[in-house]
């Protein structure tokens, strides 16, 4: 069964909150929800909106994205060795799986983790926020060559 990934915030609130919608603002909101499950950093964001705003300044890119990571409408996730990636922030929270070979990104959801944050604070008595969590690893297809001796 596939999940809901839930509604996606809408950048119109920038609206409601009394900031513009430019031109730039929606060029960099189409590049974030053009794939709903892709992992973006803002170079792919700047490089996307340059696809059809040549003239686009980095910096603003950075700023928007720094913009809707404040307003809620983003998530920014570090997934190690410098890398934080931008996606549309979800209602149902999620998690991710990241492949320390190939670099992947997989989403999974809270009903996965199961009771975990319970097993944490009964093991260390650490209360977990509600944060996500990311997960390191092998992907599926590393694993695949490396049983195959690739």
């Amino acid at each position: 069964m596939p999940h809901d990934h839930g509604r996606q915030a809408d950048p119109a609130s920038l609206r409601s909150s009394g900031r513009r919608l430019t031109r730039q603002r929606q060029a960099i909101w189409a590049a974030l929800t053009a794939e709903p499950d892709a992992h973006l950093s803002a170079d792919d964001v700047v490089e996307r909106v340059r696809a059809g705003l040549p003239g686009v300044n980095p910096s603003t890119v950075y700023r928007t994205l720094g913009l809707l990571v404040d307003e809620g409408l983003l998530l920014r996730t570090e997934l190690g060795s410098d890398r934080a990636y931008y996606e549309p922030a979800h209602e149902h929270p999620h998690h991710h799986l990241v492949c320390e070979r190939c670099g992947a990104v997989a989403h999974i959801h809270d009903e996965i983790l199961g009771d975990l944050a319970d097993r944490v604070e009964a093991s260390a008595g650490f209360l977990l926020g509600s944060g996500e969590v990311s997960l390191f690893g092998l992907c599926a297809g590393c694993r695949a060559l490396e049983d195959s001796g690739a």
